[in-house]
């Protein structure tokens, strides 16, 4: 369990002890800052016929129950996943009938969704129903990267609980990264390329070919399918360009471009920036979205914005 998760462990464990804990839990967190293991430890105790009793209630991992769940064949928990990249209304409804009916084996019965914002609108709507009416002894736990994605009538039917890992050096400690391979701006977003040499190096290949399309307008093709055939590609454009305005800033970076050589500056960067940032959400809100469209798009956009800067400093 990673180590920043024992607040929100020791919270959950006074309510479990206290018994008030919500019927309906979102919990809120980037992507590799626990929010999967917070969950499974949550479910675990929750079911535990043996729970281990301290500031942070443990499963014991031994009873009958614990073993089903380690197992997957738990008959008081369903864990809902979304197929082909949507979480459909059709499955949602299957919490409603799966709560209806008595435990089978325990006191309680538990739901996991792990993509809440995968679901569609119908999806949502079916579950507003379930959050709104909730049937005795059923916790439900619900997990997002961003909950502001979210329908506000799912939000304020959950108790919402956001992860907030530690950044800088502070994260460089958790994760015992190497201070070369590391800044004091690094984040959990950026845990992928910190813990493999293989995706640090092509990420590395990765910065060197969109810095040259901004500094010398060459190979945005090459960046188009660079972008479009990576699942970090949207991200690590950000932070390319953030990155950038670091180094023309003066500040802690590991890219130092030459203002007057490539006519950048930190106002073209920070236009570019806002495209990306626009794009990401765009990417997000539009589960189905053309991907591949709005990349080249994005790359266009930023030619044509780069083209712009280059024809203002001829006149």
């Amino acid at each position: 369990m990673k180590s920043w998760l024992a607040k929100e462990q020791t919270l959950f464990s006074q309510h479990i002890t206290a018994g008030n804990l919500p019927h309906a839990i979102l919990i809120s967190g980037v992507k590799g800052s626990g929010k999967e293991d917070l969950a499974n430890w949550l479910i675990q105790v929750i079911q535990c016929k043996n729970v281990i009793q301290g500031a942070i209630l443990q499963p014991c991992r031994q009873c009958k129950h614990c073993n089903l769940l380690l197992k997957k064949n738990y008959p008081d928990h369903s864990t809902i996943i979304p197929e082909k990249n949507l979480l459909g209304v059709d499955s949602v409804r299957k919490v409603s009938t799966f709560f209806e009916k008595t435990a089978q084996i325990g006191h309680i019965k538990t739901v996991l969704i792990p993509e809440a914002d995968k679901m569609t609108v119908a999806a949502a709507n079916a579950l507003l129903k379930t959050l709104e009416e909730p049937t005795n002894n059923s916790i439900i736990v619900l997990l997002s990267d961003e909950h502001d994605t979210l329908l506000p009538t799912i939000i304020s039917r959950c108790r919402l609980f956001e992860i907030r890992p530690p950044s800088g050096e502070l994260l460089a400690q958790h994760i015992n990264v190497n201070n070369k391979n590391h800044s004091a701006f690094i984040n959990l977003s950026h845990l992928p390329e910190l813990s493999s040499d293989e995706l640090a190096n092509e990420y590395l290949l990765f910065e060197q070919t969109f810095l040259n399309f901004l500094t010398h307008k060459e190979g945005v093709t090459a960046v188009i399918k660079m972008v479009a055939n990576s699942p970090h590609g949207l991200r690590w454009l950000e932070k390319v360009v953030t990155n950038a305005m670091r180094g023309l800033c003066g500040w802690e970076s590991s890219i130092q471009v030459e203002n007057k050589s490539t006519l950048l500056n930190n106002n073209i960067l920070w236009h570019i920036y806002n495209q990306i940032v626009a794009t990401i959400s765009q990417s997000k809100e539009l589960s189905q979205a053309n991907n591949q469209f709005m990349i080249e798009k994005l790359i266009i956009d930023i030619d044509n914005s780069l083209s712009n800067v280059n024809i203002g400093s001829k006149h």
